[in-house]
Formats: C-alpha cells, sequence, structure tokens
C-alpha cells in the first residue's frame, strides 16, 4: 500500500500531537530535522552537488531577503 502525502502528514500530526506547541514552534523544529537527516545522508554520497545546492540555496535566501528589504524600503519611501 503506498501512502499519500496527506496520509504521511496525517500520521506524523497524530504521532507528535503532545510534542507540539500551540505557536507552532515545534513543527519547525520538527520539519528541519526531517529535512535535515536525508542532507547529511547525501554528504557522504555526493560532497561536491550538496555543497553547491546548499551554496545555491544559501544565496536565493539571501536575494530573496534583500529583494524584500529593498521592496519594503521603496514601499515606505513612495507612501509618504
Amino acid at each position: 500500500m503506498i501512502l499519500g502525502l496527506h496520509d504521511m502528514i496525517g500520521a506524523l500530526t497524530h504521532y507528535t500531537q503532545e510534542h507540539v506547541t500551540a505557536d507552532g514552534a515545534g513543527w519547525i523544529l520538527l520539519l528541519d530535522g526531517i529535512l535535515l537527516i536525508p542532507l547529511i545522508f547525501a554528504v557522504f554520497f555526493y560532497p561536491a552537488a550538496v555543497l553547491i545546492g546548499v551554496g545555491a540555496a544559501l544565496l536565493l535566501t539571501v536575494g530573496f531577503v534583500g529583494l524584500l528589504h529593498v521592496l519594503q524600503r521603496h514601499r515606505q519611501h513612495v507612501g509618504h
């Protein structure tokens, strides 16, 4: 039987219901841990590819946050 994404998320929610706080910070830590495990295993087999991928993701994140700050300043400047 193949489980869908909705079923897996439902099972994870049911299993971790008592460990998750009301503000959602527990979910962030849980999902970060789930996503970090495959990355750690990939580093052993494809170190250069993982380094390039992590670097690209970091650059995209920094660029996106920088763009948001520029747009926010522009919006404040125009809104005077």
